[in-house]
């Protein structure tokens, strides 16, 4: 055995948005899969860590695995791998690091490789081989040159192992803009890939920009997993948890029958509202939040996006899901291409008038692999903006289409949606008295720590501000 005493670390201090509580699942997946053929394994979260990566790293230390998934934070990133000793074999992995390994070699000399996509089984090759052309999917130093392996064949999604979620150090809670809640959440995986082709999707590529066929794992070891989950809440990271509603039926029947109680959350696709006979056992079982992609208040621009449906679709759809007291979270598009304000404004109507519950607001991307990348090269008025792949028009700038984002949500979360929310998360005991209180008391502080600032800062200009003009 080439490695024996492997680190993983998850290298990020800030959460990725203003929600925070989400195990890193897939460095996860990699400390698991190569679990039984090392001597030990630990993984380290920086974002829950207060001493330096240096106090976890020992003379028995010999493989530091590093999950880059997301391109922020670079310089804490970069700082964290070229801390590791000189002696310690670096192995980066995940989505960010796929999809840039040329740069990342370039910028960080401390990176002995990089592995391309899927990692479990390379990490385990690597564990036993080390460094070598033997391992797909693999690329690496040699010679002072950058050597790329096969790419590694995309594989179905396994049902004979999952994370050993022994091997955490902490617990993973619920917490929004600061405030830390005493729900304990999990994640897994039911599936892989996706079986749909919205043309501003990437998700269903892996980071190669290869489509993944969609795969699912038996319906019995998920139930497996969960039984090893503490967590009450439990996030279903699939790209698509509802792709086979036969399937989804088959896992409620077992929650049922095994008389597990815990609240899931999923991505799922409007045609849900097909099958209320699912959505049925989908209630009992504990399903509570679903996550919905409706993208565009208008037909023109979901026929461009392949979306399959219209909106006269999505009302019928809507007059389902409003029987089920599930918590809708939907999805839109702002910039959405040939969109005017005023039709990206038509989301606030439509909104109220289906009965969503939260929206999440999102300006179009052309990612890597996106098929809106070659749409916007076609058009002379529309751009994309460098560093983050926003789509933006002459029409309308990134400002302005984030200026529309805060004019919906504060035009969206009326009284009657507030407190449709809050009954539906009393119903599903996400909220109790006792929590919603330390919200009040959190909101309270927040809100007088920020009109103490503003005094401040209002005084303090009031000092500087002459009296006497000379």
């Amino acid at each position: 055995m080439r490695h024996k005493n492997p680190l993983c670390i998850y290298p990020y201090k800030q959460e990725l948005k203003a929600f925070g509580f989400l195990p890193p699942i897939g460095i996860e997946y990699i400390a698991s899969a190569i679990e039984d053929i090392v001597d030990s394994v630990k993984i380290i979260d920086l974002r829950y860590e207060k001493k330096p990566l240096s106090s976890f790293i020992d003379k028995k230390t010999d493989l530091v695995l590093v999950s880059y998934n997301w391109g922020f934070e670079e310089r804490l990133v970069k700082d964290t791998i070229n801390s590791i000793p000189k002696n310690i074999t670096v192995i980066l992995g995940g989505r960010h690091a796929t999809e840039h390994v040329e740069e990342l070699f370039e910028n960080i000399p401390r990176i002995d490789g990089i592995v391309r996509g899927d990692g479990e089984v390379a990490a385990r090759e690597i564990v036993q081989k080390g460094i070598s052309r033997d391992i797909d999917g693999l690329s690496f130093r040699l010679n002072g040159k950058i050597v790329h392996n096969n790419n590694r064949r995309l594989e179905p999604v396994r049902s004979d192992y999952f994370p050993d979620r022994k091997l955490r150090r902490y617990k993973y809670m619920v917490t929004f803009d600061e405030f830390n809640s005493d729900i304990q959440i999990d994640l897994i995986l039911g599936s892989r890939g996706c079986p749909f082709n919205c043309k501003f999707c990437d998700f269903k590529f892996n980071p190669l920009g290869e489509k993944r066929k969609w795969s699912c794992r038996t319906p019995e070891s998920v139930i497996s997993e969960i039984k090893t989950i503490e967590a009450e809440v439990i996030g279903f990271a699939d790209d698509i948890f509802t792709a086979d509603m036969d399937w989804v039926e088959r896992l409620c029947d077992l929650l049922i029958k095994e008389g597990i109680r815990k609240k899931y959350l999923i991505n799922a696709r409007l045609e849900v509202a097909k099958r209320p006979d699912v959505l049925k056992k989908m209630y009992k079982a504990g399903f509570a939040v679903f996550l919905l992609g409706v993208e565009s208040a208008h037909d023109k621009t979901l026929a461009s996006m392949n979306k399959g449906f219209t909106v006269a679709k999505i009302r019928e759809y809507f007059e389902v899901l409003k029987k089920f007291n599930f918590i809708y979270h939907c999805y839109f598009i702002l910039g959405n291409i040939g969109e005017t304000r005023g039709e990206i404004l038509d989301i606030i109507k439509l909104s109220h008038e289906l009965g969503m519950d939260t929206l999440g607001l999102s300006i179009l991307r052309a990612s890597k692999y996106s098929p809106i990348k070659e749409i916007v090269k076609q058009l002379d008025d529309y751009h994309i903006e460098e560093d983050s792949g926003k789509v933006y028009s002459d029409m309308l700038s990134i400002d302005d289409l984030q200026q529309i984002r805060r004019d919906i949500y504060s035009s969206f979360f009326t009284i009657p949606v507030i407190l449709r929310i809050l009954r539906k998360l009393i119903i599903h005991r996400f909220l109790t008295i006792g929590r919603l209180s330390k919200i009040i008391i959190h909101i309270a502080r927040k809100k007088i720590q920020k009109m103490a600032k503003k005094r401040n800062s209002t005084i303090t200009i009031k000092e500087l501000k002459p009296i006497h003009k000379i």
